[in-house]
């Protein structure tokens, strides 16, 4: 009897390995806080999840992210996640059209890839703003570097994401639950015409929810900002 209940339970822990970093329940509502450098409230982001799917194939969501900014003037804004599981790494890619796309007054329900495409080279977007999570991913492992590129505002934006690694596991705790994650770390590089600013990133990611805490450093290791999910609606 005591060998089956370690077989159960050794099948268990596999299966809860196996899964992807982001809940695929439709209408379900992830909601975060932006904080400053002081810890101050700078904005608040509700996350929807839509057209999620689950087959032989592995899964599919999208999070459609309202973002609004605390005491300022037309301070709605939105952006698209893309995810996907393939049975052996969650990738998620954020949909830099989209928000573009929305703040033309143009119908969310006529956007399609054909529209994301011509947005795409009218804003000259140009890279990959992709990022993966392995399933079997150990604390020292290297994460591939990528950057991207796009003009908004009449103003060209480089990213550059460098020296990416996983970090190993972590309970975190908020307002939301607790959540066992995998934390990863990584420098950005963000460059407008001539100013750039690089920052240390810190996220935390749980499966079956997506992003948990996200911190940011300058090169001195001081404070920048940070996020933090604090609800989930069911």
């Amino acid at each position: 009897m005591k060998k089956v209940f370690t077989l159960l339970a050794a099948l268990l822990i596999g299966n809860s390995i196996k899964a992807q970093y982001f809940c695929t329940e439709n209408k379900t509502e992830l909601q975060y806080v932006n904080y400053d450098e002081a810890g101050q409230s700078t904005s608040s982001e509700t996350m929807t999840v839509l057209n999620g799917k689950t087959d032989g194939k592995g899964s599919k969501a999208q999070y459609l992210t309202k973002i609004v900014t605390n005491k300022t003037k037309n301070n709605t804004s939105y952006t698209l996640y893309n995810w996907s599981y393939d049975g052996e790494q969650t990738i998620c890619q954020e949909d830099l059209v989209y928000g573009p796309y929305i703040k033309s007054d143009s119908d969310p329900s006529k956007y399609s890839l054909q529209v994301r495409k011509e947005f795409a080279e009218d804003l000259k977007y140009k890279g990959d703003n992709t990022f993966m999570i392995g399933d079997d991913a150990q604390a020292g492992e290297s994460i591939p570097n990528r950057s991207y590129s796009l003009i908004t505002n009449m103003l060209k934006h480089d990213v550059q994401i460098s020296g990416a690694s996983y970090m190993g596991y972590e309970k975190v705790s908020t307002t939301a639950g607790k959540f066992d994650c995998i934390k990863i770390s990584y420098l950005q590089r963000t460059k407008i015409v001539l100013k750039s600013e690089t920052l240390r990133v810190t996220e935390w990611y749980a499966k079956g929810i997506g992003l948990v805490k996200l911190e940011t450093y300058n090169t001195k290791g001081e404070p920048h900002s940070k996020k933090l999910l604090v609800k989930i609606i069911r």
